[in-house]
C-alpha cells in the first residue's frame, strides 16, 4: 500500500445502503470501506429512503405509460426521484466539512447537485452503453424514459471532476457518447469482494480432484449464458470426458437437466454453514464458467481468482479487462457456443503443466490487480495526478 501523509474528509454519496454487502453486488460497500481503511474518513450519506406518497405516484405513472403507450417507464431514472435523492443527500452533508465527494454508481442522484465540493464519480457502465446491452432490463423503456436516464448522466458526468470507470469499454461510451475529455477520466479495475482472502496454497486442491468440474457462479441464467455452459458439458461428454457442472446461485429452467450438473441455488456467505461450502467448492472446481451475453466488469472473476480458478467467458462489455487471454482465463467471441467452450476447456485441461501455470497466473492476477488493496493504490495514485 501507498503510504497516505493525510487523511481527505469524503462524503460518500450513494443512494443505496452502503453498509449492505447486497448493495450493487458488494461494491458500494467494499469501495467505501476501502476509502475509510486507506484513503480517508468517509462520512456514508446512503441510503435514502422514498417516501411510500413517491413510491404510489411512480407505480400509478408505470401502469399509466403501460396502458396508454404500451411501453415503460422506469422510476429509477426519473427527474423527480432523483431530484428528491439528491435534496435528502444535500440535506445529509450540511453542516459537514469534506474534501471531496466520491459517488459510487449514483450518476442519475448527481445530476441536480449543486456542489463546490469536487466530484469523484464512480461506475462502471454509462447509461447510454448499459441500457444499449442490457436489454431485459430495458425492454420496451419509452423514449421519454430514457431520454430522463441520458439527461441525468450527461449532467453527472459534466460536473464530476474526476470519473472512475472499471473497463476501457465503459470509458470509450462516455468519451464517445457524452463528449467527456478523456482527461477525466481513469480506469481502474474492482477487486474481489471477500473478507478475508484464501490462504495461497488453497489453490492447488483442485489438481487432486480428476474430475473436469466447472462452475456456473451466477443470478441470471438467460444473461449469464447459462444454456451455452450446459451445452459445453454435454459436448464435454461427446468428446468423452467425464465432466461436471456446478450450476450455483440460479435455478436452470426446468429443461436444463443432466446427471453430471448440481444445482445449488443460493449459499449465504455470511453464514458459517454456507461460507464453508463455498470456500469447498472454490477450492475443487478447475473453471469458471460464464458466457455472459453482457457484463459491466466480470466481478465474480475476481473472486475465483482468488482462488487460483480461471475464467472461461466472453468478449463483451468489459469483460476483457478483468479477464486476460492466457493470465486468469479467456474470453471467446459473442457467436461463440457450448461446442467452442468445450474445445478451449478440453485443451487447457488435457495439458497439466498449461493448467498448472493458469492457476497460478490467475491467483498472480488476483494478488496484484483484482483485490481492493491495489483499487486503494492506484485510486490514491489518480487522486494525487488530478489534485483531488
Amino acid at each position: 500500500m501507498l503510504e497516505n501523509t493525510s487523511r481527505r474528509k469524503i462524503a460518500y454519496y450513494s443512494i443505496n445502503d452502503p453498509l449492505d454487502k447486497r448493495s450493487w453486488s458488494g461494491i458500494t460497500y467494499y469501495l467505501g470501506q476501502t476509502l475509510q481503511k486507506n484513503i480517508g474518513e468517509v462520512h456514508f450519506l446512503g441510503p435514502v429512503k422514498i417516501p411510500w406518497f413517491l413510491d404510489k405516484t411512480f407505480r400509478a405513472l408505470q401502469k399509466l405509460s403501460r396502458f396508454f403507450f404500451r411501453s415503460e417507464w422506469i422510476p429509477k431514472y426519473s427527474l423527480l426521484k432523483n431530484i428528491y435523492a439528491c435534496w435528502i443527500l444535500k440535506r445529509k452533508m450540511k453542516g459537514h466539512d469534506y474534501d471531496l465527494l466520491v459517488a459510487p454508481a449514483a450518476a442519475s442522484e448527481l445530476g441536480y447537485l449543486n456542489t463546490r465540493l469536487p466530484i469523484v464519480y464512480f461506475g462502471d457502465a454509462t447509461y447510454k452503453a448499459y441500457s444499449e446491452t442490457y436489454e431485459k432490463e430495458f425492454k420496451g423503456s419509452n423514449k421519454f424514459s430514457r431520454w430522463e436516464g441520458n439527461h441525468l448522466e450527461k449532467r453527472s458526468l459534466k460536473k464530476s471532476s474526476l470519473i472512475v470507470l472499471t473497463s476501457r469499454w465503459a470509458a470509450q461510451s462516455a468519451i464517445n457518447d457524452y463528449g467527456v475529455p478523456a482527461s477525466k477520466i481513469e480506469v481502474i479495475l474492482l477487486g474481489a469482494n471477500i473478507d478475508h482472502p484464501p490462504a495461497r496454497d488453497i489453490i492447488f486442491q483442485k489438481e487432486a480432484n480428476k474430475t473436469l468440474t466447472l462452475l456456473f457462479l451466477a443470478v441470471d441464467w438467460e444473461r449469464k449464458g447459462g444454456a451455452i455452459a450446459f451445452a459445453a458439458l454435454e459436448q464435454l461428454h461427446k468428446m468423452g470426458i467425464q465432466a461436471r457442472l456446478v450450476v450455483c446461485g440460479v435455478v436452470p429452467p426446468p429443461q436444463f437437466v443432466h446427471p453430471c450438473m448440481e444445482v445449488i441455488p443460493f449459499l449465504n456467505k455470511n453464514e458459517a454453514a454456507d461460507y464453508r461450502r463455498f470456500v469447498a467448492l472454490l477450492s475443487s472446481v478447475h473453471f469458471l464458467v460464464v458466457p455472459t451475453r453482457a457484463d459491466c466488469s466480470l466481478l465474480v472473476s475476481c473472486e475465483a481468482n482468488a482462488y487460483g480458478v480461471p475464467t472461461i467467458s466472453t468478449a463483451v462489455g468489459g469483460v476483457n479487462d478483468v479477464v486476460k487471454d492466457g493470465v486468469n482465463g479467456y474470453c471467446l467471441p459473442p457467436e461463440a457456443g457450448g461446442a467452442a467452450y468445450a474445445q478451449k476447456i478440453a485443451a487447457i485441461f488435457a495439458d497439466k503443466e498449461r493448467y498448472h501455470q493458469l492457476v497460478l497466473s490467475s491467483r498472480r492476477r488476483f494478488e496484484e490487480e483484482l483485490n481492493w488493496d491495489s483499487f486503494a493504490d492506484h485510486f490514491h495514485q489518480v487522486l494525487e495526478k488530478h489534485a483531488l
